[in-house]
């Protein structure tokens, strides 16, 4: 016995040797790749976060799709042509839902338990301003998403329940109420840096949370909050959008669709929009578009016409900025609400839509325009506005955002006339085929004529 005694604490001995001995000349970092940093500070997740987010809300799914069936655009050769018939099958959608959630989405997730960690509520507050843009885009195009059970990191749920649209909303404001106390905070360890969008601008933040607050209580028809909310949302100078840069490999998305990509001739300008444009010699037409031949040709809607104007310098120019919000966008909500509230107040309806008009014109022409603005808005008064005329300017002035879309299934505004033989314009996103394939908690819907419950 005390022989194995003797040889047990040898072998013991021997093995702590060995182990120590390894941990002082093995070098413990020679496994870590520099390039691929496994902690990313804050200020380098923001921009990130803040470029893919724009990238997908501004892009060729969200909004190229969505401006198709809003005949903005018309979708004249293979898959945006297809989609101008609303044809649209789950793998289409594969991209803009893996990019969503794998980029901006869970950037910000990071970026809010790190500012927990570290105590840096300002970035939180920049992040859940993000996440709430980016859970209202997608549920507004999908319904029912992964929330609650999404971005577990390392102990991933690979099957995340599904939030229902209601639950998701909930979640909205309160990210969004989080928000606005976090970039309020006056104890801030880490000070905000990387913001792109606003240069660290902690009070336009807070305007663009309130922004998005006054929007998603309007989808759901709660007109008192809405206006609550554009009060402390964006003056007539401010905006909420990306800045891009001068060069094909820093543009925007749609410059790099309908510029720079193989695809680029897909798509024309829709007849729907240019022949509204020119009704009234509207002076962003000639920014929305470009001529042909020396005219504004729309290509009609749902057909293979190529022979048509394509897009303008509004949003297809390498600097051409997203827009995600802005101040003519409160001034539609305030309009809105006024003639749709239980007491309608027309007289301050057609005092909004004068504003949001003026202002849209100004952003996209850089002038005032009063001439055509007194000749073709200013007339009216609150014994000749209708919601059918604020929202037909609206949509005008939202070109190139998803908005029209959202709007358009709330109120039936603007009138469009389906593509004939297509069927309606559809009411929603496919779920993509990989959710389908390998989450069992994604919900069966018969097709994209099957309405969200946000706009039923």
């Amino acid at each position: 016995m005390k022989s194995l005694y003797k040889s047990n604490i040898a072998l013991l001995a021997i093995l702590v040797l060995l182990f120590t001995g390894c941990e002082s000349w093995i070098d413990t970092d020679m496994n870590i790749n520099p390039d691929v940093p496994s902690d990313v500070p804050m200020n380098l997740l923001v921009p990130t976060m803040e470029l893919s987010m724009a990238y997908q809300i501004g892009g060729i799914r969200a909004v190229k799709t969505t401006n198709i069936y809003m005949q903005f655009l018309n979708g004249v050769a293979r898959q945006s042509y297809g989609e101008s018939n609303y044809i649209m099958s789950s793998t289409d959608v594969d991209d803009l839902w893996r990019r969503m959630y794998y980029q901006p989405m869970m950037d910000a997730t990071r970026i809010i338990q790190k500012a927990g960690e570290e105590n840096s509520p300002h970035y939180a507050g920049v992040a859940k301003v993000c996440m709430a843009l980016n859970l209202g885009t997608m549920t507004n195009l999908f319904g029912d998403i992964p929330y609650s059970e999404a971005f577990q990191g390392d102990e991933a749920v690979l099957k995340p329940v599904y939030d229902t649209q209601e639950e998701i909303y909930n979640t909205i404001e309160t990210l969004l109420d989080e928000a606005i106390v976090d970039l309020g905070a006056t104890e801030n360890l880490t000070a905000l840096s990387g913001d792109m969008i606003y240069a660290n601008n902690k009070a336009s933040w807070i305007k663009a949370a309130y922004a998005l607050k006054a929007r998603y209580a309007l989808n759901l028809g709660d007109y008192a909050r809405a206006l609550t909310y554009t009060a402390s949302a964006f003056l007539p100078a401010n905006t909420f959008v990306m800045p891009f840069g001068t060069t094909n490999a820093e543009a925007g998305p749609m410059y790099q669709y309908a510029t720079v990509s193989s695809y680029k001739n897909d798509v024309k300008m829709c007849s729907t929009f240019i022949d509204n444009l020119k009704a009234t010699n509207d002076p962003r037409l000639s920014f929305y578009a470009k001529t042909i031949g020396g005219a504004y040709v729309g290509s009609p809607p749902g057909s293979e016409v190529t022979n048509a104007s394509t897009l303008g310098t509004y949003n297809n120019t390498t600097s051409a900025p997203v827009v995600l919000s802005s101040y003519a966008e409160m001034q539609f909500i305030r309009a809105e609400c006024y003639m749709s509230q239980s007491v309608p107040d027309p007289d301050a309806a057609a005092a909004a839509y004068k504003l949001a008009v003026a202002s849209s014109v100004l952003s996209v022409t850089g002038a005032a325009n009063t001439t055509w603005l007194d000749a073709n808005i200013n007339i009216e008064t609150g014994a000749t506005i209708t919601l059918e005329k604020i929202m037909g300017q609206k949509y005008l002035a939202m070109y190139s955002t998803v908005v029209p879309y959202d709007d358009y299934r709330r109120t039936g505004y603007p009138v469009l006339t389906p593509v004939a033989g297509a069927g309606l314009i559809p009411e929603r996103f496919p779920y993509p085929q990989t959710e389908i394939s390998y989450n069992s908690n994604c919900p069966v819907i018969s097709n994209t004529s099957q309405k969200l419950w946000i706009f039923e």
